[in-house]
């Protein structure tokens, strides 16, 4: 009796299986391993993160590996679709270690000692292609390492400019906003709200908004800012006097300002625009000699 002919597949595809087989039967064993190596990984310096934090992550990320494989090792071509979901892990990875406080020293021990853990257990050619990719996860994960890094740092400031930037009454009946750095739009909107509530709140005929703390960044968000602040106050009497702005936020502002039918004035020194609002307050000025 004749043996039937066993299946013939294409070259690439029995590759891409086997290596895909590889991945996804010794997955708990490159994870062990990979734990290990982790720990004691070289380019780890502070060791501000353990390998449990992160277990989950890389078994997910091993699993990504493996279904992108199925087509061979070929198909692991950076930016390509089999490898898409692989970059959106590694860059999930980057951020979750900026949030962290770890170091990219850390994101780099991570996939670096994992492609040196798969490259063990596969075909030499396979290795190669392998530590390519690993390679490009890295870079990808450390753009998004350091892109989280600088969107917290931005959260942060923009949180301290928000907090810490002076809204106060000078003296009764006399408020103001001392406006310092490169504070967002956001920042500047939220910031002239709460200096037009504290207009309102104490009756107060003028709102001295200083901007000579202002850099050239804050000036150039200063004008949708204030352009938000003057939908709130139009129809009032408020008056606004602008102190110690450069001559172009002035003109600006007084454009935008005029727009909305308020009252407008600007001051070269902060005192006198204190001394024009203790005016318009009812304070009896008294000049010495």
């Amino acid at each position: 009796m004749a043996t039937p002919p066993r299946p013939c597949y294409a070259r690439r595809v029995s590759q891409g299986g086997q290596l895909a087989t590889v991945l996804r039967e010794r997955a708990s064993e490159i994870l062990a391993t990979w734990i290990a190596r982790f720990e004691r990984s070289p380019l780890r310096f502070r060791r501000a993160t353990r390998a449990s934090d992160h277990t989950a992550q890389v078994a997910s990320l091993v699993e990504s590996l493996g279904e992108a494989t199925i087509g061979g090792a070929a198909s692991l071509k950076p930016g390509s679709d089999a490898t898409r979901e692989l970059e959106r892990a590694a860059a999930f990875i980057g951020a979750r270690f900026a949030s962290e406080g770890a170091t990219g020293f850390d994101v780099a021990a991570l996939l670096l000692e994992l492609r040196d853990v798969c490259a063990t257990m596969v075909q030499p050619d396979d290795a190669t292609a392998l530590t390519t990719l690993f390679e490009w996860l890295t870079v990808v994960a450390q753009d998004a390492f350091a892109a989280s890094g600088l969107q917290s740092l931005r959260e942060r400031v923009a949180e301290q400019l928000e907090f810490g930037t002076p809204v106060v009454e000078v003296l009764p009946k006399v408020p103001a906003v001392l406006l310092v750095g490169a504070p967002s739009t956001t920042t500047l909107d939220n910031l002239l709200s709460r200096a037009w509530m504290l207009a309102v709140g104490c009756g107060a005929p003028c709102l001295i908004i200083d901007c000579g703390g202002l850099d050239s960044v804050g000036e150039r968000a200063f004008d949708a800012g204030y352009a938000a602040f003057l939908e709130q106050a139009e129809g009032s009497a408020l008056q606004i006097l602008l102190s110690t702005a450069r001559r172009p936020l002035r003109e600006r502002a007084a454009v935008l300002t005029a727009e909305r039918n308020l009252a407008f004035q600007h001051f070269d020194r902060f005192d006198s625009a204190v001394g024009h609002a203790m005016e318009r307050s009812g304070y009896h000025l008294v000049m010495r000699s």
